[in-house]
This record gives structure tokens, C-alpha cells and sequence, in this order.
């Protein structure tokens, strides 16, 4: 199960903090250690923190050779090519692209029941070994806006059936809605779950089976996530 308590500090909101210990979370012994200027919301721009070594998978934009699908039982693979198309759709979930910082550089996506998800894909399979073993994080801001009905996983696809799921219900539930906030995930974690590093074709699935409300403006692997985003896998 994923230890929240690392992720306490990257909110820095007490209505956050508190939600999470409502949840059974965190600790308040645990919120205690932090200080009232720590307290602020978190700016809705995150990204200002990227490093220039990232592999950019998305960021306002599909990050080449990345490429944003959604998908659900009638058709898996529905390719969303950017912004000129405000909107794309399936018979369960649909994307849309909405204003963060600058105008329409994220995606809004909606379930409305039924198994869909979004995710980014390119053809060639990436080899993520080294960087796993390394300590790299999938790393993404994101903002809850309608909490999940029912378990929401994040995973990274290695090509049917084979992939590296964890279960992120309990905190999306937790977390108050309309928030941006980053989240880091180290890669080892998607490893020890079953995603084979060697063969990555989609570095990020969010997937679920009810109604959720999730938006996205920034996925990037990196060797430098912020270290109070970071979420242990144990």
C-alpha cells in the first residue's frame, strides 16, 4: 500500500492535511512538524520545478513521440491529437482540454461508468531499466475535481497483458477537489508490480470502472522529482 506520509509537505494546504487525516491517511502527530508558512495552497504552475533532463511526456502538449489515446470496451485506442479538437470521446469517458497556466495546456478527463482510461503511447517500446534502477519517478500534477466511485489505478503498460498497476483510490478520494498538486512515483514501484522495464509502451494508464472527474497538465519521467512529491510504494 502506498505511504502517504512523504506526500504530506507537496500540498502544504491545511484543508488538504486534513482530509487526509479524516481518511486515516497521515498522522496528526505528522502534521504537527509543519510550520504555518508551510501551510499556503499550492500554486496552480507546479512545473516551474522541471528539470531539463526530463523526457517530457506531456506538458501542455503531447511530448514526442508521445501520443494521448483514451479508450473503453468499443474501441481501445482513440487517438486525441491536441487541442484544436476541444473534445474527444468514448461510450465511457471523454477528454477534453482546459486552461492550468497558459490557455489549453491541460486535459480534463470524465468517466461516466464502465471501464475506460486515457493514457500516452508511442509505437517504440522504451527501456527503462537503468532509470529504475537509478531511483527515476514517473512524476505528474494533477487535480482531482470529481473523486472516484470506485478503484482508479495508475499504471505502466508493457504490452497486453503484461503492466505495473498501483491502486490510487484511497488518495484521490482524500484529496479535496480543484487542487493541482505533483505526485512522484519511483518507476521501481511499477516494477515490483509487474511492468517489465525493458519493453514501456505507455508510461502513464489512469484507468477506471465509475464516475471520476481527473485533470492533467504535466507527466514527465525523471532522475530529480521535488522529494517532498514522492510516494512510497511499501
Amino acid at each position: 500500500m502506498i505511504n502517504l506520509t512523504k506526500l504530506m509537505k507537496s500540498y502544504k494546504s491545511t484543508t488538504l492535511l486534513a482530509g487526509l487525516i479524516l481518511a486515516g491517511l497521515i498522522s496528526s502527530g505528522a502534521v504537527a512538524q509543519e510550520t504555518s508558512a508551510e501551510t499556503d495552497a499550492p500554486k496552480a504552475d507546479t512545473r516551474e520545478q522541471a528539470k531539463t533532463s526530463d523526457e517530457i511526456v506531456f506538458n501542455g502538449d503531447n511530448g514526442k513521440p508521445w501520443r494521448l489515446y483514451l479508450g473503453s470496451m468499443n474501441n481501445w485506442m482513440v487517438p486525441i491529437n491536441g487541442p484544436e479538437t476541444t473534445s474527444y470521446k468514448s461510450n465511457v469517458v471523454k477528454v477534453r482540454w482546459i486552461d492550468n497556466v497558459a490557455e489549453l495546456d491541460a486535459i480534463q478527463a470524465e468517466w461516466n461508468g464502465g471501464l475506460g482510461q486515457i493514457y500516452w503511447q508511442q509505437g517504440n517500446p522504451r527501456d527503462y531499466r537503468e532509470l529504475s534502477a537509478k531511483g527515476a519517478a514517473l512524476s505528474i500534477v494533477l487535480r482531482v475535481d470529481e473523486k472516484p466511485k470506485k478503484t482508479v489505478d495508475l499504471k505502466m503498460d508493457c504490452g497486453y497483458p503484461c503492466a505495473g498497476s498501483l491502486n490510487m483510490t484511497r488518495l484521490l478520494k482524500a484529496v479535496p477537489e480543484n487542487q493541482w498538486f505533483r505526485i512522484s512515483l519511483k518507476l521501481s514501484c511499477f516494477e515490483e508490480s509487474g511492468a517489465n522495464m525493458a519493453n514501456i509502451l505507455a508510461p502513464l494508464v489512469v484507468a477506471t470502472k465509475d464516475n471520476f472527474t481527473l485533470s492533467i497538465s504535466d507527466v514527465r519521467i525523471t532522475m530529480n522529482p521535488p522529494p517532498e512529491s514522492v510516494v512510497a510504494c511499501n
